[in-house]
Parts: structure tokens; C-alpha cells; sequence
């Protein structure tokens, strides 16, 4: 009876120990990928704005959970914003994907570039 304890015991040890080393999940990705699916899918406006609204939960929901936003959602909810002529808030997407992800600097750099002509009435 003694060994029996014993077995179980160990069990519930290891079963304990190893739950403890679990990743953590680095990113919060949502339903980002069934919304860009759908999107891809379909092209049109109304699968463009559930992916612009997921886009935007990813960030809020990552940010309420002390995550880091993933590579790229920042950038790709700028670019959106720039093609809806949106070009203030592209640009502060593109800025915070640029400071949160150094190596992705030079293409936002030019994406913030574009979004700036854009925005400048000399530039037409």
C-alpha cells in the first residue's frame, strides 16, 4: 500500500512540476487568422472592416495582458488605415510598429513617408 502511495505521489509531482513549465504564450494573435482568411477570401468591405476589428482587439487585448503586440499587426492595421485615407493614424501605427520592432524601421520609415505625401496637399 505503502509503494502505491509512493507511485501516486511522484505522479502527481512530476505532472505538477512539469504544468509549471509551460511557455508562456509570447503573443495574443485572437482570431486574426480566420478574419484574415475571410478577408482573403472574400474582398469585400464587410470581411475588410471584421479584419480591422480584429486587428484592433489583438492590440487592446495584448496590451491588457502586458503582451507584446505580434510583428506586423501594427503595421498591417496602418496600411489600411492609409488606404482608407487615414493618414494621421496610419502613420502613429506605423511609428509604433517601428519602435516596438526595430528591424522593421526602414520599410515604416517609407510607409510613413508615403502616408505623409499623403497627407501633404503640395505634394498633388
Amino acid at each position: 500500500m505503502r509503494k502505491l502511495y509512493g507511485g501516486v505521489f511522484f505522479t502527481v509531482l512530476c505532472c505538477l512540476v512539469s504544468a509549471g513549465c509551460a511557455p508562456k504564450k509570447m503573443y495574443y494573435f485572437g482570431n486574426y487568422s480566420k478574419t484574415l482568411y475571410s478577408f482573403e477570401k472574400n474582398q469585400n468591405d464587410e470581411s475588410l472592416l471584421k479584419h480591422k476589428q480584429e486587428l484592433e482587439t489583438v492590440i487592446t487585448k495584448s496590451e491588457s495582458r502586458n503582451l507584446p503586440v505580434p510583428p506586423g499587426i501594427y503595421a498591417e492595421l496602418g496600411y489600411i488605415n492609409l488606404k482608407s485615407n487615414n493618414s494621421k493614424e496610419a502613420i502613429r501605427l506605423f511609428q509604433a510598429e517601428s519602435q516596438l520592432y526595430p528591424e522593421s524601421r526602414h520599410l515604416m520609415d517609407r510607409l510613413i513617408q508615403t502616408a505623409a505625401s499623403k497627407n501633404d496637399p503640395s505634394s498633388k
